[in-house]
């Protein structure tokens, strides 16, 4: 763990050791869907003085805002094969995620291209693991050295939108590792504050409550040493909490259920 690291998480247990087990929920759990100003958001915690984290989306700017920028998308980033603009175009989304009172920029996308026909290959950055985790390194540096913290997402296998929520993506270890976990070991190593779990099923077992990809390679292999969130509503049950899901967004266990 870098001194980076080390220094937040004996202030994180300081402050943890001064909070009641219902602080302590409200940490990990949204304050539901539309509740704040952004689509993700968590409460605030007066005894800690912690003014609570806001969540926005997206991979090329800033979502549900006005005067803000669009910018190229992370395939064509990607297309570059330069280091220095890609790290540039990190640090200018951070940049304006920072302007606008945002804590968390809910990217980069990782996911490999492996379906042409997916809709959103193009928020990723191509179908070659290498490319893809280089470019994902210099985006994650980009965006926080700025001050906000980066989500790389969506951990793992999600490659299509079609049946995301039920589909179950089946992958052997080998490829799991050399394939569709590169980009997300190149996050890491970047410091990425935050990781995004899927919709999707893997090897039949939920993203978001799999103890495989979340414990095991992430959190043990890849030594992660930040929070795993869910993708909105995709915490399956409350299991999760064991097999490596932090963070339940945006809170609620459907959209304006008002249920927690």
């Amino acid at each position: 763990m870098s001194p980076a690291w080390q220094a937040a998480y004996t202030k994180a247990r300081n402050a943890v050791a001064r909070l009641s087990l219902s602080e302590k929920v409200s940490l990990g759990t949204g304050i539901q869907w539309q509740r704040g100003p952004c689509v993700g958001n968590t409460a605030a915690i007066s005894t800690i003085n912690f003014p609570g984290l806001c969540l926005q989306d997206g991979p090329l700017g800033i979502r549900f805002a006005d005067l803000v920028s669009v910018f190229p998308a992370g395939i064509n980033a990607a297309a570059t094969f330069n280091r220095d603009l890609i790290q540039q175009r990190g640090a200018a989304l951070g940049a304006e995620f920072k302007a606008k009172g945002i804590h968390v920029a809910l990217g980069p996308a990782m996911n490999i291209a492996r379906i042409p026909a997916a809709g959103r290959n193009w928020e990723g950055f191509g179908g070659d693991p290498y490319l893809s985790g280089e470019a994902a390194y210099q985006t994650i540096v980009g965006i926080q050295s700025t001050g906000v913290q980066a989500c790389a997402k969506h951990y793992i296998n999600n490659e299509q939108e079609r049946n995301r929520g039920s589909a179950s993506s089946d992958v052997d270890d080998r490829t799991e590792h050399e394939i569709y976990a590169l980009p997300f070991l190149q996050s890491v190593r970047a410091n990425v504050a935050s990781v995004m779990c899927s919709y999707n099923k893997i090897n039949g077992t939920y993203a978001c409550g799999n103890d495989k990809t979340l414990n095991q390679i992430l959190k043990t292999e890849f030594a992660f040493p930040g929070y795993v969130m869910s993708d909105w509503w995709a915490q399956m049950d409350v299991g999760s909490v064991t097999k490596g899901l932090d963070m339940s967004m945006p809170g609620d266990t459907t959209a304006n259920s008002g249920q927690t």
